[in-house]
């Protein structure tokens, strides 16, 4: 008769066919040890210094906040003008006024610029 083995199930089942190698191994030489360059302490200043990429970006570009009328207005004048963006147009338009200011009212021209500088003062202690 040939051997016949019983099955049996799951937990019951005491011959393992595959049973794992528990026998002491030596341990695995080292081939290359870490070189950690230690743990920083936690500093606030960092925080501060990091900024995000766009940062220089923003302090480049101010917001002007326009109502929906003239801002089609303006949209359409820089269609019709040789300038290719908006702030070109500006420009244009603010060099004109500039130039109508200081033909007829010198004094107003010097109030001008006195609020150029102040504005610029103001958004350099903002910026610090």
């Amino acid at each position: 008769m040939a051997d016949t083995k019983k099955n049996t199930i799951g937990f019951f089942n005491k011959e393992k066919k595959h049973s794992p190698d528990m026998a002491y191994k030596e341990d695995i030489p080292v081939k290359e040890t870490y070189k950690g360059s230690g743990l920083k302490a936690f500093d606030p200043s960092a925080e501060k210094k990091t900024t995000p990429a766009t940062h220089k970006v923003k302090d480049a570009r101010r917001t002007i906040r326009i109502p929906r009328q003239q801002y089609y207005e303006l949209l359409a004048l820089l269609e019709l003008s040789p300038n290719k963006y908006v702030y070109e147009l500006i420009a244009e338009l603010v060099d004109r006024a500039v130039k109508e200011i200081s033909t007829d009212r010198p004094d107003e021209l010097r109030l001008y610029q006195q609020a150029i500088e102040r504005i610029k003062a103001t958004d350099e202690r903002r910026s610090r």
